[in-house]
């Protein structure tokens, strides 16, 4: 028998998405690690504005016309629950959490706009589908959405759930430190095993959109992902993320906003495709 604690127990409940009553429950499923975060921006190519919501916080740098914005629930930009536009929920990783690009320039708020949509940005960097899928439970628990737009990342991200019940990404390719045995382990997996495991989460993600009535679209910016999607969901899936200016975002490790512009264009034609909006 195993001598795990209750209290242990209770923190890796923390990301379990059926824990999630109220909004600040959200936090760990967009979980800034704010010093990394700082880190990177401050050591990158050019400087940045962080505006932290939780606290008040704003961090500076100086000379830099513009700056994220992240919210107290730890994702990008401001949620104006107050607005009566019908609401767009968009689920992803980094490139849906838009590191290296201006609000005004991320698909997420191009898409909204044009479709004159509530935006509500749930990207979370480095997610692997099992976080996205997570995510979108626990919101979907507590938001109504009306249309949701589903970015995938590769399925060969897995996600970990640490001690503290904090949301651990796992690239089996990038050892994450204190996590290096896993990732081996990870990478002697067969793709069957991805597979697999996005079967599932894939499924989750749909058979909760299906419930609640969310008119759902699927996209991945790795091509074999997508073209499960399309497989699996041949009428809820467009075409991948058209990454055609690859490193030219401002952090120079994710595409730019040519791409961006580019896929808010193919979902707002996907929607419309749909007569949805």
């Amino acid at each position: 028998m195993s001598n795990i604690s209750h209290q242990i127990l209770k923190q890796y409940a923390k990301s379990a998405p059926c824990k999630v009553t109220c909004l600040e429950d959200l936090r760990p499923f967009g979980a800034l690690q704010f010093d990394l975060f700082e880190k990177r921006l401050s050591t990158s190519s050019g400087p940045y504005r962080v505006k932290i919501m939780q606290g008040g916080e704003e961090k500076t740098w100086d000379k830099d016309p513009w700056y994220y914005t992240i919210n107290e629930y730890n994702f990008r930009d401001i949620w104006n629950f107050d607005n009566t536009r019908k609401r767009i929920g968009f689920f992803g990783c980094s490139f849906t959490a838009g590191e290296g690009i201006e609000s005004l320039n991320l698909h997420t708020n191009i898409v909204a706009k044009r479709l004159d949509l509530n935006p509500l940005n749930f990207g979370s960097g480095g997610a692997g589908i099992e976080r996205v899928a997570r995510t979108f439970s626990a919101v979907n628990s507590l938001i109504d959405l009306d249309y949701a737009m589903i970015t995938l990342p590769a399925w060969h991200r897995q996600l970990h759930t640490g001690e503290l019940g904090d949301m651990i990404n796992l690239i089996p390719a990038y050892p994450h430190s204190g996590y290096k045995k896993l990732c081996k382990v990870l990478t002697s997996m067969d793709d069957d095993f991805y597979i697999t495991r996005a079967l599932s989460n894939i499924n989750w993600i749909y058979d909760i959109a299906k419930y609640k009535g969310i008119k759902i679209l699927f996209s991945s910016w790795d091509h074999p992902t997508n073209a499960f999607c399309k497989e699996m969901l041949p009428d809820n899936t467009i075409k991948p993320f058209p990454n055609i200016d690859d490193k030219c975002a401002r952090d120079k490790m994710h595409p730019g906003i040519k791409s961006q512009r580019a896929h808010a264009e193919q979902i707002i034609k996907g929607f419309n495709d749909r007569a949805w909006i």
